[in-house]
C-alpha cells in the first residue's frame, strides 16, 4: 500500500521531489499547498492545515523557506504524521533545537542528498576503511557567479537576505553534513565572513576541527562559474575529490554525477515502514545548523 504524501511548498525543489515521489510506486502524492499560484500537476489543498488534516496523508514533505520550518514541523508532529523536511532544518540554533524536540515521537528526517548519493556513500567507505590512510585533512571550495543563482529566481526574496538566505546555509550546509557523516562531531575553531550590501555573505573562510581531520572552507560569490564545488579529502595513502555535486574521483574508480532524489525517496519509504534508513536525522541536521550559524554569527 502506497504512502500518502502531502507537499508544503511547490517551488523548484518541491516540484522536483514531487516527480521523484511519482516515480516510486511506494508513494502517492495526495495534495500540495503553496500560497503562490504555481502550475503543478497535483491536487491543491486550500491551506497548510487543510493539507495536514487530510486523512489520506501519512507524511508531509516540507519544502518551504527555513524560517517557516519550526512552525510547520510543530504542526505536522502535533498531527502525528511523519516529517520529511528540506535543509537547512532552520535558520537559527534555537529553532533547530525546537524542531528536534517536537519531532521526537514521529518518523522524521531531513533532505540532505549526500546521505544516499553514490559518490558520498563511496567517499564514506574510503574514509572508514582507511583507504585514504591516516593524517586526514579536507578542503571545501565553493564559488558562485551570482547569488542567488539564476535558476533560484523564484526564491530570490528569501535566498538573498541575511535572515535565512545566503550560500552558506543553502550550499555549504550540504558539505558540513557530509563532513559530519565522514568524520564525526566537529568544533568551529576559526571563521571570517565578508558581507555585501544586502547583508548576505559574499565570502567566507572557516576551519572545522574533527577528532581525526581538519576541514577548511573557502566560499565566495565571484568569477564566471555559476556553481563550482570541490570537496577534497587527503590522507597518507592518497586523496578523493567530490565535485559537480555528485562526481567522485579516486584511484579505485570514479563515480559520475547522478542525482540522489531516487535514493532519498527509497530511504524515506524505509523510514515510514519503521526500518533503519540512511536519511539525515533531525539531530544531525541540527548539528549542521549549529556549525553554519556559528560561521555566520555577527
Amino acid at each position: 500500500m502506497a504512502h500518502g504524501v502531502g507537499v508544503l511548498g511547490l517551488g523548484v525543489i518541491g516540484r522536483r521531489l514531487i516527480e521523484g515521489f511519482k516515480a516510486n510506486p511506494q508513494f502517492d502524492v495526495i495534495a500540495g499547498y503553496d500560497p503562490s499560484p504555481v502550475d503543478v500537476d497535483v491536487p491543491r489543498a486550500t491551506s497548510v492545515q487543510d493539507l495536514i488534516d487530510n486523512p489520506a496523508i501519512a507524511c508531509i514533505y516540507i519544502a518551504t523557506p527555513p524560517a517557516t520550518h519550526e512552525d510547520l514541523v510543530r504542526a505536522v508532529a502535533r498531527a502525528g504524521k511523519a516529517i520529511f523536511c528540506e535543509k537547512p532544518l532552520a535558520a537559527s540554533r534555537s529553532s533547530a533545537t525546537a524542531c528536534v524536540e517536537v519531532a521526537l515521537h514521529v518518523p522524521a528526517a531531513v533532505n540532505f542528498p549526500f546521505a544516499t548519493a553514490p559518490a558520498a556513500v563511496r567517499l564514506k567507505e574510503l574514509v572508514e576503511t582507511g583507504a585514504l590512510g591516516e593524517g586526514l585533512s579536507a578542503h571545501l571550495k565553493v564559488r558562485f557567479k551570482t547569488w542567488p543563482r539564476g535558476w533560484q529566481h523564484g526564491a530570490a526574496g528569501w535566498l538573498a537576505g541575511p535572515e535565512q538566505g545566503g550560500f552558506t546555509r543553502e550550499v555549504v550546509s550540504h558539505f558540513v553534513f557530509l563532513a559530519l557523516r565522514l568524520f564525526g562531531p566537529a568544533t568551529l575553531i576559526e571563521r571570517q565572513v565578508e558581507r555585501g550590501a544586502s547583508g548576505t555573505e559574499t565570502r567566507i573562510r572557516a576551519t572545522l576541527q574533527f577528532a581525526h581531520c581538519r576541514l577548511t572552507i573557502d566560499g565566495a560569490v565571484e568569477g564566471e562559474i555559476d556553481d563550482l564545488n570541490h570537496f577534497e579529502v587527503k590522507g597518507s595513502k592518497g586523496s578523493a575529490v567530490m565535485s559537480d555535486w555528485y562526481r567522485l574521483r579516486h584511484a579505485s574508480g570514479d563515480i559520475e554525477p547522478a542525482r540522489a532524489d531516487g535514493g532519498q525517496i527509497a530511504e524515506l519509504a524505509k523510514l515510514l515502514a519503521g526500518e533503519p534508513c540512511r536519511l539525515a536525522t533531525m539531530p544531525e541536521a541540527a548539528a549542521v545548523v549549529d556549525i553554519v550559524e556559528g560561521i555566520l554569527s555577527r
